[in-house]
């Protein structure tokens, strides 16, 4: 019996799979993160959400590629490494709205949207780790959801501090801190997509 549940388990435990549940998970907190950000003016969410949706287009994207070969897999590891470039650039953005406007948002909203996040994050990169020295996308795919795992205890500890401050500075500071993983991530990983892209080999 336990042989039979292990390999069920296995038949679909797969890379494609894989990527999908991941793919619908990140898109669903993306939404959420995207609809209370804007409403509550939080920066960390809105750079939260900017990251999520970048995960969901590689997550997305990644789908597709599975069988393909590391070179094109490593043009459209830079594609993807360029949209995400271009979504910290827009949580920069953000946090300068956020400073120049100075609402306060509701620390309770950022606390349990950021928790609820994190537990995702925490799920999909275990997920996503059985398969991330297989290659480049995947790889990216794993760093992403690591890195919302880190901006998600970020957007936690924002909230917790808005709410004993009453100040919207947390808010902004894990912005700041979240948009500048994105943009450090985005380059190292595009250097390495390129190189992938180039030879066609990808060594781990």
């Amino acid at each position: 019996m336990y042989n039979k549940i292990v390999k069920k388990i296995n038949l679909y435990y797969n890379e494609k799979n894989t990527l999908i549940v991941a793919f619908l998970l990140n898109f669903i907190i993306f939404l959420v993160e995207l609809y209370y950000g804007y409403v509550e003016n939080s920066a960390a969410l809105l750079g939260d959400s900017a990251h999520n949706i970048g995960d969901a287009a590689i997550l997305g994207s990644s789908i597709f590629v599975i069988s393909s070969s590391h070179k094109v897999k490593g043009r459209l590891a830079i594609i993807k490494c360029s949209i995400w470039a271009g979504f910290g650039l827009l949580a920069l953005y953000q946090v300068f709205i956020s400073y120049s406007y100075g609402l306060i948002p509701s620390a309770a909203i950022i606390g349990w949207i950021g928790f609820s996040a994190l537990l995702m994050n925490i799920f999909v990169t275990l997920l996503l780790g059985k398969f991330k020295d297989n290659d480049v996308n995947i790889k990216s795919a794993f760093i992403c959801c690591r890195n919302d795992a880190i901006g998600n205890v970020l957007v936690i500890l924002a909230g917790f501090l808005v709410y004993k401050l009453q100040s919207n500075w947390p808010d902004l500071v894990a912005g700041l801190i979240i948009s500048t993983i994105i943009l450090y991530s985005s380059i190292s990983l595009g250097i390495e997509s390129y190189k992938v892209a180039k030879t066609g080999e990808y060594n781990v």
